[in-house]
């Protein structure tokens, strides 16, 4: 059924509205786009109740961003007693109708007009001609000129439309946006107290039409993105934040952290316990790490990189440091408390990591050689 947009100057169709009765018969919907108004036209059978569900794109009623209450009129009289149920997209109101109910009229304060669906996938496919992607990427390039201070990150906003949703990284709590167009916002996003700082961001278009681009850069460098021109969509990014500092004592486990998802992995957990409350509290650890780091960070990162690219080579790189993970939880059942047992220890578990690593695969290829 398909209801008559009511104006001074023009008409034309609109989708009806999602709604169920009861007690009643819809004759028709109505929209005075003047007074920001959907009328009801309602053929009363006994006394029941409406639910209708008014997509946003059709009719809201908000001050500035936030939502406010409609204004309801049975007839010519206020009604209060209806319910709201609330999402990003639609407003659903449960409305009580009397026997002689025979008009209803939801007041907002934007009347949107619709078109039907051939010009909507028309508008959007025109959309995606005119929009210019080289627009968007040359300002992108020109954000990635600009220097952002230490532990900061950038996250820029590109669109045609209104939008809104939330962005949360290690050191800022979640923080909501909302807005029209392109805007951007810096947030703190470093690494601290030897974790990888995450951060990510959710953004969704609040229009059928329209495009949405949503980046995060951080020291020149682009670290996630995304894009759309779907209707109605939400956008999801999220990753590592870029540590500007040098990686001392207390930095992150890359590798491990990349081959397990998250540094709050029980694995990773492991490795940081183990640095922090054992290898860190005596001077030959602190010494042993300090050599160990200038040599794990020179390949880390890289390595950390390609098992987010690429699964096959994640799994591959998780096989490979199981017996070294493996090795290393020993040192959780014994007490490395004085400067010779952390060398003791530490000699014998390099030892026995050689052996695995080194010695097994010998023996096996020098057994394969005899035997050929």
């Amino acid at each position: 059924m398909l209801g008559t947009l009511v104006n001074t100057t023009f008409a034309q169709q609109f989708q009806e509205p999602k709604y169920t009765i009861r007690g009643a018969e819809i004759s028709g919907f109505e929209l005075d786009q003047e007074n920001a108004s959907l009328i009801i036209t309602i053929d009363p059978r006994a006394r029941g109740e409406i639910a209708i569900t008014l997509l946003r794109n059709l009719i809201d009623a908000k001050s500035g961003f936030e939502d406010i209450d409609f204004h309801v009129f049975i007839g010519t009289n206020h009604a209060d007693d209806f319910t709201e149920t609330i999402t990003a997209f639609d407003r659903t109101l449960t409305i009580p109708i009397k026997r002689s109910t025979t008009e209803l009229t939801i007041t907002g304060t934007h009347i949107f007009s619709q078109m039907s669906t051939t010009q909507q996938q028309q508008q959007q496919q025109q959309q995606q001609q005119t929009t210019q992607p080289q627009t968007i990427e040359r300002k992108i390039a020109e954000e990635l000129k600009k220097e952002t201070p230490d532990g900061q990150a950038k996250l820029l906003i590109y669109s045609d439309t209104n939008w809104s949703g939330a962005y949360q990284s290690t050191n800022i709590e979640y923080t909501e946006i909302n807005g029209q167009r392109d805007k951007s916002f810096i947030f703190d996003c470093e690494s601290s107290f030897g974790r990888q700082g995450v951060f990510g961001a959710k953004i969704e278009k609040l229009t059928q039409h329209g495009y949405l681009t949503i980046v995060a850069i951080q020291n020149q460098k682009i670290i996630s993105q995304a894009s759309t021109h779907e209707q109605f969509v939400e956008l999801l990014i999220n990753g590592d934040c870029v540590s500007s500092a040098s990686m001392g004592p207390g930095g992150g486990c890359l590798i491990a952290t990349a081959t397990y998802g998250s540094e709050l992995a029980p694995q990773v957990q492991q490795l940081r316990e183990l640095r922090d409350g054992k290898l860190l509290q005596t001077n030959s650890g602190l010494a042993f790490m300090e050599l160990f780091n200038q040599f794990y960070y020179s390949f880390s990162p890289v390595i950390a990189d390609l098992e987010r690219e690429s699964p096959v080579f994640k799994e591959m790189v998780k096989l490979s440091i199981t017996p070294l993970l493996t090795s290393l939880s020993l040192l959780n059942y014994v007490d490395m408390d004085s400067e010779e047992s952390v060398l003791g220890y530490g000699i014998s578990l390099i030892l026995l990591n050689v052996a695995m690593y080194v010695g097994i695969p010998a023996v096996v290829i020098i057994g394969i050689k005899k035997k050929n």
